[in-house]
């Protein structure tokens, strides 16, 4: 079984400028996302928010605010497809042993070369 993914990686710098955001909404809707997708679930992620820039600025904040609805959002996205290829892969493998598995993996796959590593 192959599975190709594709996801988005969300609102990109160009799609904002042309939307007519300055550089300071672009830090803040970056430093926002990253906190929306860590406070979501990702711990390889960071929270980022210049707090002093936070209640000065609000071009930074809108960005911030903005940015932490899109991560939240993709986050959640992305444990949603994680969520369904795992009880997915745990289906298909409760139903076949490993040796199919690795079987049909390398299936159509020449491996006489590897007779040399036994």
């Amino acid at each position: 079984m192959v599975v190709l993914l594709s996801f988005g990686c969300g609102t990109s710098d160009t799609a904002l400028r042309e939307g007519g955001h300055g550089d300071s909404y672009i830090m803040g809707f970056h430093d926002g996302r990253h906190s929306g997708m860590q406070e979501t679930g990702n711990h390889y992620e960071q929270f980022i928010k210049d707090e002093q820039r936070f209640a000065t600025d609000q071009e930074y904040q809108q960005g911030w605010l903005a940015g932490e609805a899109e991560g939240k959002k993709l986050q959640s996205q992305a444990a949603t497809v994680g969520q369904g290829l795992a009880s997915g892969y745990s289906a298909h493998s409760a139903t076949q042993s490993t040796d199919d598995v690795a079987k049909e993996a390398v299936k159509g796959v020449d491996t006489s070369g590897l007779e040399a590593l036994e």
